[in-house]
């Protein structure tokens, strides 16, 4: 038995019978060219044909193909009629599901807060949390697996994808109380004394303080958790260097003091990514603009 066939499949199809190229198609729906390979493979599994196959002069119809694009045709553009009669967006009533490719990180700074919002604004939309490693999650967004992506590594996209600074942290230096081998706060040569432990979401040691000149510090400890490092700070003579907030919500439930970091540090900037097939959806939208509001109210706060 088939499964049903997603719209938006239909629209790159549509686009594919103007075309004949799967560049230019790219090209015209602001998608990557993987993207519209990845659909156009989803297009024949469903039909059971090549639909689009390679000549010498690009790509050319099948028997298949010429006998859908009426049909096709016909269907994206009562689509599109339907999307623009529909009453406007309204999110009390709406219902669906985000997902969130993310670190935790997000979840304890941001997490708590965007739920409060949505029991009164979305009470209907469910949110899904997915871990972002230390990769960005290229072929989840591009198949509507995830949603969004947010961390604090997303630089230089692929075509296809929109982007936006939506936070930006300062780091901090912490350790537990009466540690043994630290009086007062932390100088700069005692912190290269010290051992340190570090949030590595790749599993690596790579230096997170990238100011050149500095000296190499001595890791003893990695994890890819912003949280259970909570648990080891508090318990043993390690010494973290981190996002501030983080630091900051690990104090209210742990023994631990917090500093400015004794040596130069830079900020870290938070973005939001997202795929150009989610780009217009309404419920998207309108949650991309919550989580700006949300990520504003914590700078804000930080202050």
């Amino acid at each position: 038995m088939k499964t049903q066939l997603d719209l938006n499949l239909l629209f790159i199809a549509e686009s594919l019978y103007k075309t004949l190229n799967v560049s230019k198609t790219a090209k015209e729906l602001s998608m990557s060219q993987s993207a519209v390979s990845h659909a156009l493979s989803r297009l024949r599994d469903h039909f059971n044909d090549p639909l689009f196959v390679r000549v010498s002069k690009g790509m050319a119809m099948t028997e298949v193909a010429k006998g859908l694009q009426v049909s096709i045709e016909r269907l994206t553009e009562e689509a599109r009629k339907l999307s623009q009669s529909t009453e406007k967006f309204d999110p009390k009533t709406s219902q669906g599901r985000i997902t969130i490719a993310t670190t935790d990180y997000t979840e304890v700074i941001l997490i708590p807060h965007l739920l409060q919002r949505l029991k009164k604004e979305a009470p209907h939309v469910q949110i899904s949390i997915r871990p972002t490693g230390g990769s960005f999650p290229k072929s989840e967004l591009e198949s509507g697996m995830y949603d969004l992506a947010i961390a604090g590594f997303y630089k230089d996209l692929p075509e296809g994808f929109y982007m936006t600074k939506v936070f930006e942290d300062s780091f901090s230096t912490a350790y537990r109380k009466n540690h043994p081998k630290i009086k007062g706060e932390l100088n700069a040569a005692q912190f290269y004394e010290c051992d340190h432990a570090l949030i590595t979401l790749q599993g690596d040691f790579k230096e997170v303080l990238k100011v050149k000149g500095q000296k190499q510090r001595n890791f003893q400890y990695g994890s890819y958790s912003f949280t259970s490092m909570a648990w080891t700070l508090s318990s043993s003579d390690l010494v973290l260097t981190a996002p501030t907030l983080l630091l900051k919500k690990y104090q209210e439930y742990f023994p631990i003091k917090i500093q400015k970091v004794p040596i130069e540090a830079p900020t870290i900037e938070f973005r939001m990514v997202w795929h150009a097939l989610t780009h217009k959806d309404p419920l998207k939208s309108w949650f991309r603009d919550v989580l700006k509001s949300e990520f504003n109210k914590l700078r804000s706060n930080s202050k």
